[in-house]
C-alpha cells in the first residue's frame, strides 16, 4: 500500500487499536479490489490461463486469501479460519479435487494445497468453484481474524515468531497484505 495512504499511529491512538483498524481498513481494501477486478466475471473467464501451468485469475484469488489465513494462524497459534469453519466441505470443491492430494506444507505455515507450491501439470486440471461460495469463506476469514486481534493481547501482537526463515513479530506476520495485493 503506498504509503501516503497507510495510517500512523497517534499519541491517542494505542497500539492495538491502531492494528484492529488497519487489519479491518486493508481487508476492506483488499476485498473491494477482488470484487472490482473478478467480481463480474464468468467461471470461463476466471479460469482462463495465458498458457499452461500458468496459473488463473482464479487461483489468485484462491492462494490469496488462503495464505493470508493461514499465515494469520500461525503467527497467532490458532487454527485456520478454513479448517475451523469447515470450508472445504461447505464449498462445492469437486473440481479442485487434485489440489488436496499436495501433502505438506509449501512453507512454515501454509499447507501445498494452497496452490503455491504445487506442480504445473496439475495447475492445468484446477478449475473455480463458484466465486460466491469462496468469498464468503474470505469475508468469514477476515472477519474473524480482526476479531482475533481485537481480542489479542499486547503480548500476543508483539510475541515474536520465525516466518519465512526470519523472526518477525507475529502481528507484522498475521497483518501482511502486502502478499494479498501481489495476487490482485
Amino acid at each position: 500500500m503506498p504509503e501516503e495512504e497507510r495510517m500512523e499511529p497517534s499519541p491517542k491512538l494505542e497500539f492495538k487499536a491502531y492494528v484492529v483498524q488497519q487489519w479491518r481498513r486493508e481487508a476492506q481494501r483488499v476485498r473491494q479490489h477482488v470484487d472490482a477486478l473478478v467480481g463480474d466475471l464468468t467461471a470461463a473467464e476466471l479460469n482462463w490461463q495465458a498458457g499452461p501451468g500458468l496459473h488463473s485469475m482464479w487461483h489468485h484469488v484462491w492462494h490469496m486469501f488462503l495464505v493470508l489465513d493461514h499465515y494469520f494462524a500461525g503467527a497467532f497459534g490458532i487454527r485456520p479460519v478454513w479448517e475451523e469453519g469447515n470450508w472445504r466441505s461447505r464449498i462445492g470443491l469437486a473440481s479442485m479435487a487434485k489440489a488436496f492430494t499436495q501433502a505438506g506444507l509449501a512453507n512454515e505455515f501454509v499447507p501445498r494445497f494452497s496452490i503455491c507450491d504445487v506442480p504445473d501439470s496439475l495447475v492445468d486440471d484446477l478449475k473455480a468453484p463458484p466465486l460466491a461460495q469462496y468469498l464468503a469463506y474470505a469475508d468469514d476469514m477476515l472477519a474473524k481474524s480482526g476479531l482475533v486481534l481485537e481480542r489479542a493481547s499486547e503480548n500476543d501482537l508483539a510475541r515474536v515468531i520465525t516466518a519465512r526463515g526470519k523472526p518477525v513479530a507475529a502481528v507484522e506476520c498475521a497483518a501482511d497484505f502486502a502478499h494479498a495485493y501481489r495476487h490482485i
